[in-house]
C-alpha cells in the first residue's frame, strides 16, 4: 500500500547484489514468483523508469550506474507492487538540475498513471513548485503553515515561510546580496520555549518567548502557526 524513495541511492541499494536480484526480490517476497520471472518483471520496471538497455543492466550493480539512474531504480522499487502511497524524501539530492527534473518529471508521471498519492519531503521550493497540489512547511519537527501551493508563493503565512522564500535566488534580482534567514537552527533537543522560531524571527515580539502558536486556520484551506500571522499576510 505504500513504498518510500530514499534519499541517498547509493547507501539505500545493496551493494553486493545486482539490481536485477533487488527488484526482483519484491515480486519473489511478497507475490511468490519465480526468480526467472521476478526478473523479467525486473526488465519490465527498469524499462519502465526509462533506464535504456534495461534486460543487460538488469545484471549490473549499483554502483555501475549513474546517480540519477539508481534513483530511477530506486523509484522502480517502489512502484513495484502499486501502493497507493509513495513517500519521496529528498529524491533529487546531489543531482544536477537537468537530471533532478528528469526524476521529478517521472515522479509526476508515474503518480498521474497509477493516481497514487506521492508526499514529497524536499528543503528545494522549486521543486514543490512543479510538483506538489499542497505544502506543509515544517520547522524543528512541527508543521508551522500548510496551504495550496500557489497561495504559499503569493503570500506566506508564517515568517519561517517568509524567509524561506526570500532566500531563493531570482533572475530579476541580480546583483543583489542573497537574504538569509539570521542565527542557527534549534538544537532538537533543547527547542526553545514558545515557538521554536522565536530566537530567529525578526517578529518576535514576548509572547513568541513563552506561548506555543497554535496551528490556526488562516482561510478555508490555509493554516499558520503563528501569533502574528496576520501582520505576516500584511493584513
Amino acid at each position: 500500500k505504500m513504498a518510500m524513495v530514499f534519499q541517498d541511492a547509493l547507501s539505500s541499494l545493496n551493494p553486493v547484489l545486482t539490481v536485477g536480484e533487488q527488484l526482483g526480490e519484491m515480486f519473489t517476497t511478497h507475490q511468490g514468483m519465480s526468480k526467472k520471472d521476478s526478473r523479467i518483471k525486473a526488465v519490465e520496471l527498469m524499462e519502465r523508469v526509462r533506464i535504456p538497455a534495461a534486460a543487460e543492466r538488469v545484471k549490473q550493480y549499483p554502483h555501475q550506474f549513474s546517480g540519477g539512474m539508481r534513483q530511477r531504480v530506486m523509484i522502480a522499487m517502489a512502484m513495484a507492487l502499486e501502493p497507493a502511497l509513495i513517500i519521496a524524501d529528498e529524491p533529487t539530492t546531489a543531482l544536477d538540475v537537468t537530471v533532478q527534473a528528469q526524476v521529478m518529471d517521472l515522479l509526476a508521471e508515474l503518480q498521474r498513471e497509477f493516481n497514487m498519492g506521492l508526499i514529497l519531503i524536499t528543503h528545494d521550493l522549486g521543486v514543490v513548485a512543479d510538483v506538489a497540489d499542497k505544502i506543509a512547511v515544517m520547522y524543528a519537527g512541527r508543521i508551522v503553515e500548510t496551504s495550496p501551493v500557489h497561495e504559499i508563493y503569493k503570500n506566506p503565512a508564517h515568517p519561517y515561510t517568509k524567509g524561506l522564500l526570500q532566500s531563493i535566488p531570482r533572475l530579476d534580482q541580480k546583483g543583489q546580496e542573497l537574504y538569509a534567514i539570521k542565527g542557527l537552527p534549534p538544537n532538537l533537543l533543547h527547542i526553545p520555549p514558545g515557538c521554536a522560531f522565536n530566537p530567529r524571527c525578526p517578529m518576535a515580539q514576548d509572547i513568541c518567548r513563552t506561548d506555543v502558536p497554535p496551528l490556526a486556520k488562516v482561510s478555508p484551506d490555509r493554516a499558520s502557526a503563528c501569533h502574528f500571522w496576520k501582520e505576516t499576510l500584511g493584513e
